[in-house]
């Protein structure tokens, strides 16, 4: 466990584009399969991979050093709650230009709101769940003087 705990902060980076992308692609396959073919999603879908990945990328390293900070202060350690409310606040975040691309030459606002929101919302559960995962494994097995 220390081991992939090391790993994760090593390619925090990495995990948060993966975070951005591996939803994104579901989705998108999925929407491919139900929905008639538009060329417009396939703008949608680059944006995502241009944009919004490395947006992913650099939210993920700012909420481990978050989590790492208060893990290594003073009024540390870090504690599961700390990562699941840092965990819903950067599912959130991730997901931002995933959602909004739906907007993007959308024939109906109704129905693009309510898939924002319920974007929103799953990501920022499950952004909290992750965020409480890691920040066990975390507190368990990361130095509180090193951070890593």
């Amino acid at each position: 466990m220390k081991k992939l705990c090391d790993l994760y902060v090593a390619k925090a980076g990495l995990i948060g584009a993966l975070y951005c992308i591996v939803p994104t692609l579901i989705g998108f396959a999925i929407m491919f399969c139900v929905m008639p073919f538009r060329q417009v999603y396939l703008y949608r879908l680059a944006i995502v991979m241009l944009v919004g990945a490395p947006v992913a990328a650099w939210l993920n390293r700012f909420g481990l050093s978050l989590w790492i900070i208060k893990h290594t202060s003073p009024k540390g350690p870090a504690t599961v709650l700390d990562g699941a409310l840092i965990g819903w606040f950067l599912g959130m975040g991730m997901s931002v230009i995933p959602a909004f691309v739906h907007f993007i030459a959308s024939n109906g606002m109704d129905g693009t709101k309510t898939i924002v929101i319920t974007i929103w919302f799953l990501a920022g559960g499950a952004g909290a769940i992750i965020g409480s995962v890691l920040g066990l494994v975390g507190a368990k097995y990361l130095d509180r003087q090193s951070g890593a």
